[in-house]
C-alpha cells in the first residue's frame, strides 16, 4: 500500500469516528432531553403531592365531601362512602352510614340520594338488581381538580 492509499484508509477511517461521535451526541442529547422532561413531570407530581398533604394540614383528612362545599354532614359522609366504594344501593348506603355515624335511617338516605342526585353530584343507575349510585363524572372531576390532579 502507498502513502496515497494510506492516507485515504486513515481519512476514511476518521470519517467513520466523526460519524460514530455524530451519533453518540445525538443520543446523548435525546437522552438529555427525556431527563429534563422526566424531572419536569417528578415535580408536577411533586407539586400534587405537597398540595394534598397541605389539604391533609388542613382538614385532616383527604375526602371530597370536605372540599365540594357540602351543607350537610350526611350528604358528606354520603359522598365519602360512595367515593370509597360505588355504586351501591340504598341498602348498603344506609349501613355503612350506621357504620359510620352509630345510626342512620333509610328514609333520611332516600332524601339526602334523591337532592344529591338533583344537585348533579350523584347518579342513579337502575342496572342490575335495584338501584345503585354512583358519584358524577362531574364530581369526580372537581374533586380531580381541587386535588391537582388534572391538567
Amino acid at each position: 500500500m502507498d502513502e496515497k492509499e494510506e492516507l485515504h484508509k486513515e481519512i476514511d477511517d476518521l470519517k467513520k469516528q466523526i460519524d460514530n461521535l455524530e451519533v453518540m451526541l445525538q443520543n446523548l442529547m435525546n437522552l438529555h432531553k427525556n431527563v429534563l422532561e422526566n424531572v419536569s413531570t417528578d415535580t408536577d407530581i411533586e407539586e400534587r403531592y405537597k398540595r394534598m398533604l397541605s389539604l391533609y394540614r388542613q382538614f385532616g383528612r383527604i375526602s371530597p365531601s370536605l372540599l365540594l362545599k357540602m351543607d350537610d354532614p350526611i350528604s358528606e359522609d354520603i359522598i365519602e362512602i360512595l367515593f370509597d366504594s360505588s355504586p351501591l344501593n340504598i341498602t348498603q348506603i344506609t349501613g355503612r352510614l350506621r357504620e359510620k355515624r352509630g345510626k342512620a335511617s333509610r328514609h333520611t338516605v332516600r332524601d339526602r340520594l334523591k337532592k344529591l342526585e338533583r344537585e348533579g353530584m350523584i347518579k342513579r343507575s337502575d342496572k342490575g338488581k335495584g338501584k345503585n349510585y354512583h358519584l358524577t363524572d362531574r364530581t369526580i372531576k372537581k374533586w380531580a381538580e381541587i386535588l391537582g390532579i388534572t391538567k
